[in-house]
């Protein structure tokens, strides 16, 4: 339901937040955490130079860089295609301009130097 951001991340990055603005959250395991702020507009650049400006919360302990909820997915209309292989599709669009961009995906625990290995021959 909301568009995170590690505390670990905030600090690596540098990135400002408002500690005023704290939500309880409802984990997976069912406690209840409170996050220590909200970070506004952060330009976050998917692919092709597309960037879209999020609204994100910052959370301590999280198991997670950046998590992308529903706000995130309303925001640039994704479209996730799945495969038999594991594969996925993810389809953007970029709110401001319109741009549509279809991002690749790999499966969890393989790492994308194995696909540019599979992918040899190709010019990237």
């Amino acid at each position: 339901q909301i568009v995170a951001i590690s505390e670990e991340c905030v600090l690596k990055l540098k990135v400002p937040y408002d500690p005023s603005v704290r939500l309880s959250m409802t984990c997976t395991n069912s406690t209840t955490n409170t996050t220590l702020g909200l970070a506004r507009n952060v330009p976050f650049e998917l692919a092709n130079g597309m960037v879209v400006y999020l609204q994100m919360h910052v959370v301590r302990g999280a198991a997670y860089d950046v998590l992308l909820g529903r706000p995130f997915d309303a925001l640039t209309k994704s479209v996730i295609e799945n495969y038999e292989d594991g594969r996925q599709l993810l389809t953007l669009t970029d709110p401001n301009s319109g741009q549509v961009v279809s991002i690749p995906t790999y499966a969890r625990g393989e790492s994308p130097n194995l696909q540019r290995e599979r992918g040899k021959g190709f010019r990237v």
